[in-house]
């Protein structure tokens, strides 16, 4: 277990620890299990019914036109199958990895004795009387984690954890994965419902039991991928403009951020600094959160003191 204050000897504040289990996790953990048996229906209709079948077709019962026709269908699925499972089974991969991690990811522990001693420092501070702590800039408290969370973005129950500081990049790559796999199962699953509908519209009869799981598939995913569409545009928003979703519902129409300090540094204090680790679904030096999540660089110019902006038209 790591601790949220700076390693000794250190060049960057600790990896933030694993988040302990509490009663509200263990109860929180069903909706885990929803999302799981969501992910998992797809994954196995996806690739045990709509593809597994076409690579390794039932020829035998077939006359010999036939089985040299299906011979040429067999081959062009098996190239597509070599194209297109192993690009799916990374997205999906990276999908579970980054959920463990957005599960499993402690958001933020507020340091211990952070803020008592001020120094020189003349701004304000805030106090959390259920926390008895007191609460670093875009902190704020969870009524669910019953816990302040460093740079709360909201309480998600769909991973039965808070998305904060050290697991938000975690958050924004699980969106990205889930729409990356659902985009592979819609695209490629075109050919396979066409054939199937095309034999069931021949007779009645020949619909079986797979038709059914494919096409409830293929809406679920389809109703998914349409939900997720502007829920990730909005994220990526938030992240471009350096918000948050309780500082984006607070703010007044037309107002920027004044800790936005740039499109690019902005996104590394969510991804880390080397862009071409931002895939990846774990912290590493150069690819964890920028900063501390307890003091925030903000735009010397959008800000007079620590509670006054300037209005839009003066930046």
């Amino acid at each position: 277990v790591g601790s949220p204050c700076r390693s000794p000897g250190a060049g960057h504040p600790a990896m933030q620890r694993t988040r302990p289990f509490t009663t509200q996790r263990i109860y929180g953990m069903w909706f885990i299990l929803v999302v799981l048996m969501v992910i998992f229906y797809i994954y196995s209709v996806f690739v045990f019914c709509s593809w597994l079948p076409h690579l390794n077709p039932d020829v035998e019962a077939l006359d010999l036109q036939d089985q040299a026709e299906m011979a040429d269908w067999t081959s062009c699925w098996r190239w597509a199958g070599v194209c297109i499972l192993p690009i799916f089974h990374f997205t999906f991969s990276m999908l579970l990895a980054a959920l463990y991690q957005c599960i499993m990811t402690d958001p933020g522990l507020v340091p211990p004795n952070w803020g008592f001693y001020m120094g020189d420092e003349t701004k304000r501070r805030r106090y959390c009387k259920m926390c008895n702590v007191w609460k670093p800039d875009r902190t704020h408290h969870c009524s669910i984690c019953d816990r302040c969370i460093l740079n709360m973005d909201h309480h998600c129950p769909w991973v039965n954890n808070c998305v904060g500081f050290y697991n938000r990049k975690f958050f924004m790559q699980l969106l990205f994965y889930v729409y990356a796999s659902l985009s592979v199962v819609l695209l490629t699953s075109i050919p396979d419902l066409y054939l199937r509908g095309s034999r069931v519209s021949e007779s009645y009869t020949n619909l079986m039991w797979e038709d059914v799981l494919v096409l409830f598939e293929v809406m679920l995913a389809l109703l998914m991928t349409v939900t997720l569409t502007n829920f990730i545009k909005f994220h990526m928003k938030l992240v471009s403009d350096n918000f948050t979703t309780i500082e984006n519902l607070e703010r007044e129409e037309g107002v920027k951020s004044k800790y936005d300090i740039g499109l690019r540094r902005n996104w590394e204090q969510v991804f880390g600094t080397n862009v071409w680790m931002w895939w990846l679904p774990m912290h590493t030096p150069s690819s964890r959160p920028v900063g501390d999540g307890s003091r925030w660089r903000v735009h010397y110019t959008r800000v007079v003191d620590e509670d006054e902006e300037l209005p839009p038209d003066d930046y």
